[in-house]
């Protein structure tokens, strides 16, 4: 009986690898293609993931009335069209590579202005800094601002907080290594640029601008849930959010391929994993969160308004990020549920599936957050491996491995058939 149940292990190990091997490649490079403008509010981006999964869940077989659509909105900053700088009357930088706009930036067209460094060595305080922003030039100056951080924490605020203060104008903050982006739901008065310093020439004395910036009230996004019934109405939940970053200007984009095309199409094999099985213990649910890069809008949505009884749940696990297991998994909410995350390296030990599982404690970093904060048991599972590619143009999907990733995906089978 023994060797019986262990072959059938073997068999079901092989069966579905083979099966994540062959299907969530396509489904990466599908969701990281220019036609999805990287999933965000530019080109409808979003909006067209969200008929994709829709669309990919019914073919799974899913019945219609299992298909669920939450629908809601919020305010977001964009950069539709036109993206150009130029400094020193002819050095064109292009977006993504040597410099990001800020999320909460303003727009504008602004021709041959002078640029200047912004001493804020002398600033002591929030007053001082507010004098100082009253007395700028903007007109015929862009201000190169530096240690900016570093000042930040003098005047025990933040970033934003600072830049929303800003007047109208152009501002630079240097860059030393890496361009990240993020989402706003706000915009400020200034243009602001993060700037690679290794595209900042000696002689820096000039720079042109021509931004196109296009503030959206009640952008209309949705979230997508599919389930199916099972033997009983406790419910197993896997999540993972679909929406990314968008676009920056009419070309240049990020495709979000380890961030989170690549826990969407692990999210899609589960559910044809499942769909297919029939014989659910559980009742098995499928939600595909937008709104997460703004602020995990979207799940917070969710909590608020659900769409099945909160009180059913017996266990969520929130996938973000799973484009490469090189170097395993980490688990945050694993020092809170100590007994689920024990269950889960004793699987992983006996199975031999993924080089190493790290816990982490709750961290309001993802769509399992607003779960675990009304007590629903839940873990938000991401990988450690890969090239560090992320919030940047160059996280795409050629760039994952895919290493361990079908042993995550069995791992994650086992885990759920053990609970």
């Amino acid at each position: 009986m023994r060797h019986t149940l262990f072959l059938l292990l073997i068999i079901t190990y092989f069966s579905a690898s083979a099966q994540i091997n062959k299907g969530i490649k396509p489904i990466i490079d599908t969701l990281c293609s220019p036609y999805f403008s990287g999933r965000g509010y530019v080109d409808k981006g979003c909006e067209k993931a969200a008929d994709f999964l829709t669309t990919h869940f019914n073919e799974l077989g899913f019945d219609y009335k299992n298909i669920y659509t939450q629908e809601y909105s919020f305010n977001v900053n964009t950069f539709p069209q036109k993206m150009q700088v130029v400094i020193n009357d002819s050095q064109r930088l292009e977006a993504g590579i040597a410099y990001l706009v800020d999320a909460a930036s303003a727009g504008g067209h602004y021709r041959r202005l002078k640029t200047q460094r912004l001493a804020l060595g002398s600033v002591q305080s929030k007053e001082q800094l507010l004098q100082l922003f009253k007395q700028l030039n903007t007109k015929h100056f862009a201000y190169i601002i530096d240690s900016l951080d570093l000042l930040a924490k003098l005047l025990h605020t933040n970033r934003d907080r600072i830049l929303m203060r800003l007047p109208k104008g152009i501002f630079i903050i240097p860059v030393p290594k890496k361009l990240t982006w993020g989402v706003a739901n706000w915009h400020n008065k200034a243009c602001v640029l993060y700037m690679l310093e290794s595209y900042i020439p000696d002689d820096f004395s000039s720079i042109d601008i021509d931004i196109d910036q296009r503030y959206i009230k009640h952008s209309n996004q949705k979230n997508i849930l599919a389930l199916i019934p099972g033997k009983s109405d406790s419910m197993l939940i896997f999540s993972a959010h679909y929406d990314h970053l968008g676009k920056m200007g009419s070309t240049s984009y990020f495709p979000g391929a380890s961030d989170n095309a690549s826990g969407t199409a692990m999210l899609l094999m589960l559910a044809q994993y499942y769909k297919e099985k029939k014989d659910n213990r559980y009742t098995m649910v499928f939600i595909a969160f937008s709104g997460e890069e703004a602020g995990l809008l979207g799940s917070h949505y969710f909590i608020e308004h659900p769409l099945i009884n909160l009180n059913k749940i017996k266990f969520l696990t929130n996938i973000d990020i799973a484009g490469d297991a090189t170097n395993g998994i980490t688990v945050v909410n694993g020092t809170v549920f100590n007994n689920q995350f024990d269950l889960l390296k004793i699987i992983n030990s006996q199975s031999n599936l993924v080089p190493e599982i790290r816990s982490r404690g709750k961290a309001a970093i993802s769509d399992h957050f607003y779960f675990s904060e009304k007590n629903i048991p839940s873990f938000f599972i991401y990988t450690n491996g890969g090239k560090g590619y992320y919030h940047d143009i160059y996280d795409q999907a050629n760039e994952l491995s895919l290493n361990n990733i079908d042993n995550l995906y069995n791992l994650l089978i086992h885990f759920y058939s053990n609970l």
